[in-house]
């Protein structure tokens, strides 16, 4: 037998011993909304049939992703994590990673703007990146240190992104890709949900040590002035908005707030323990436990518990498809 095919038959099989066959996980049914929390304590993704408030399937994966994005097509699902120096990217209907982005460590936070374009946090370059979905990135702006929430306004393409350890919001012109004068927020910011109609921005936040932030603060978008001040404590680090309702989910006290666009709470319920996340799906809104592994189904109307579904061990992000 010539060398050189001894020697592929040796290659081959030492790639066999080594796994490097690609990774195979349970599809996804390509009709299904569903929602996938990404669990940060034992590396997993959790999928769960919205409609069903079932449990689908579940995929441990090899790296320590702490967020995604589900791309415009339904299909490809997209992970990131501050100690991973690739972005990958993985097809649900066929449960096999399809592609990877060479980025570098220090994304913290993905979001799809312009149905055609992602922005990332870098924590390390402290910057916001943008991408193409194909993975080509096509311009970098600066921050201030440590980016990680980022909100759009679609209406105005302006990107705001606050800085966990910096008092002054970043504002950035979406389409220009430039950076705008922003203004002063609140300390240790965490969470965002822009009220366009009001021309406002809500901040939530963490707090440090003993100082505990007890409220949400309320921003003018054109004059950065603070508004006002909303108690909803501890700790309001999510929102979401359905009509003339904003639901803030507090992780300190494990509080899910019901809220107008006054500011003033009409309603609240003890949810899962130490939640960071909050999505609506439909009439539903889902809570993800932290620190019990599981995700709540709460009617947005009543506030009341309708399922709980358990998941992998510390859910930190849900991520969304909706057909």
């Amino acid at each position: 037998m010539p060398i050189i095919y001894k020697l592929l038959i040796v290659f081959a099989y030492i790639c066999l011993l080594a796994g490097c066959q690609q990774e195979e996980y349970e599809p996804i049914a390509e009709k299904a909304n569903v929602a996938a929390t990404i669990n940060i304590k034992d590396m997993s993704v959790t999928f769960i049939d919205i409609d069903k408030q079932e449990k689908m399937a579940q995929w441990t994966l090899e790296k320590p992703y702490t967020g995604g994005v589900i791309f415009p097509d339904g299909d490809t699902f997209l992970l990131y994590g501050k100690d991973i120096d690739t972005i990958d990217l993985f097809s649900l209907s066929k449960g096999t990673m399809i592609d990877h982005w060479d980025v570098g460590e220090g994304i913290v936070n993905g979001l799809l703007i312009n149905k055609d374009e992602l922005a990332f946090a870098d924590e390390n370059q402290d910057s916001i990146r943008f991408f193409d979905l194909s993975g080509s990135e096509h311009a970098t702006v600066d921050t201030e240190a440590n980016p990680y929430t980022m909100t759009l306004s679609e209406k105005e393409g302006l990107l705001y992104v606050l800085s966990f350890d910096h008092e002054e919001l970043t504002k950035i012109d979406a389409n220009k890709k430039e950076r705008l004068e922003g203004f002063t927020i609140n300390p240790f910011a965490s969470g965002a949900l822009l009220l366009e109609e009001q021309n406002e921005l809500w901040v939530g936040g963490h707090g440090e040590g003993i100082d505990i932030e007890k409220n949400v603060h309320v921003y003018g978008t054109k004059s950065g002035e603070l508004k006002t001040k909303i108690s909803v404590p501890t700790m309001p680090v999510d929102f979401v908005q359905k009509d003339d309702w904003i639901y803030i989910v507090s992780h300190g006290s494990n509080t899910l707030y019901k809220v107008d666009k006054e500011g003033q709470v009409a309603d609240s319920v003890t949810v899962t323990a130490n939640p960071f996340n909050i999505e609506l799906a439909g009439e539903e809104l889902l809570v993800a436990g932290y620190d019990s592994s599981d995700i709540q189904f709460i009617n947005e109307d009543t506030l009341t518990v309708d399922k709980r579904v358990k998941v992998g061990e510390g859910p930190f992000q849900i991520v969304l498809r909706e057909k």
